[in-house]
């Protein structure tokens, strides 16, 4: 098949001139990769280190799961064009108060650390305000709901990110004064949230860490679950809190619900990395497999993010590939062709067609025989243009 580029779109039609032709060196020509939750985007300070580091490793396209709105606005010249990263916001997350989001935002403005705090450190996280209606929204009654609803939608958020966390625990979580992170929205407001949403035509997108949490949010009718279950098992838990019935994968499939299995934790599943904890990723793993092979034959729509700060999905997605569940074609089709889709759903992205987006990168060997050739980036072309080498 022979694919122009005209006006920065696939065209099978040869154009009455050819300006130029590349020689992709006998490469094997992808679409671009994809990052459907990350928090990268959001700050001045490092905003061209990020999107260097994505545009080398072929990362196009970027979900921020929750970002500092005001940082975004500042950078906002430098995503969402040609030569950049293009970026899709969430614009401050919806939680509870003394949330999850909160210990991070409030973390990193006061003390630049997201958790790890002393007693006094804690209660001054707890006072902190310094982030609220910027990086988050505090939801605790339908009432404030409705009282903040419209600076929500005045901040031009992408979508509405909201977190669940240990929803079975909620109400005693919401008593204690003494923590910070440990609690989410009230799993009754989910409906009502992601009533308003749709009628104001953004989708939803919910961190869950339990089974109950995902099902709150399948319940509710959200449009997206930006964690699986069982990222993170601890040795005290109760694995069967993480793993996912085939009734949970048949309603996801039925509703049409996108699931990102981000690892999170990936330096404790890292053989190399000094974090690594072996039976933290047995146990991990396990809860892993077990979800993703429920959803995999429901045929649940996936998509794949990493949710760490400082790097690209490029480790977390060889790590997803490596558990078995994916073959090397499944994999690189999620990651290039659906994983753009969950992002940016109205635009043609993601496949070498007549009509798409002309954009894609070239590897230096074949990703269905080797999947580790993803890694292996000749030539990057973003809407018909040859981007400028990207440093390994």
């Amino acid at each position: 098949m022979t694919l122009y580029s005209a006006g920065g779109v696939f065209s099978r039609r040869k154009p009455p001139r050819v300006d130029e032709t590349v020689d992709l060196r006998g490469g094997y020509v992808v679409p671009p990769f994809a990052d459907a939750h990350c928090h990268h985007f959001d700050s001045p300070y490092n905003v061209d280190q990020q999107t260097a580091m994505y545009l080398r490793d072929g990362v196009f396209y970027a979900k921020v799961q929750t970002d500092v709105r005001s940082g975004a606005l500042e950078v906002a010249g430098k995503v969402n064009r040609p030569e950049g990263v293009d970026v899709s916001y969430a614009h401050g997350a919806l939680t509870s108060s003394y949330g999850h989001g909160v210990e991070v935002y409030e973390g990193l403005a006061l003390f630049y650390r997201t958790g790890g705090f002393d007693a006094e450190q804690l209660k001054k996280v707890r006072a902190s305000r310094l982030r609220e209606n910027d990086a988050y929204y505090v939801v605790d009654t339908a009432a404030d709901l409705e009282r903040k609803w419209g600076r929500v939608l005045a901040g031009k958020p992408d979508f509405i990110k909201i977190y669940l966390l240990t929803s079975e625990e909620h109400e005693q979580q919401i008593k204690r004064v003494d923590t910070v992170g440990d609690r989410g929205l009230d799993p009754a407001l989910v409906p009502l949230i992601v009533g308003r949403a749709h009628a104001a035509g953004l989708r939803v997108s919910a961190h869950v860490d339990t089974v109950t949490d995902y099902r709150v949010a399948l319940g509710a009718g959200v449009d997206e679950m930006a964690h699986l279950p069982g990222y993170y098992v601890e040795a005290k838990d109760d694995p069967r809190k993480f793993r996912l019935a085939d009734a949970d994968a048949r309603e996801t499939a039925r509703r049409g619900v996108w699931v990102i299995p981000s690892p999170v934790a990936y330096d404790m599943f890292d053989p190399q990395s000094k974090a690594f904890d072996a039976r933290a990723r047995e146990r991990t793993d396990a809860a892993r497999v077990h979800n993703l092979k429920l959803l995999r034959r429901r045929k649940v729509k996936i998509a794949f993010g990493s949710d760490r700060y400082g790097d690209t999905p490029v480790k977390d997605v060889l790590y997803l590939r490596g558990l078995g569940v994916f073959g090397n074609l499944e994999a690189l089709k999620i990651w290039c062709e659906d994983t753009p889709r969950t992002i940016f759903p109205a635009r043609r992205i993601g496949r070498l067609a007549e009509g798409y987006e002309a954009s894609f990168v070239v590897l230096g060997g074949n990703p269905l025989e080797d999947f580790g050739h993803v890694r292996n980036i000749l030539m990057r072309f973003k809407q018909g243009h040859l981007l400028a080498p990207q440093g390994k």
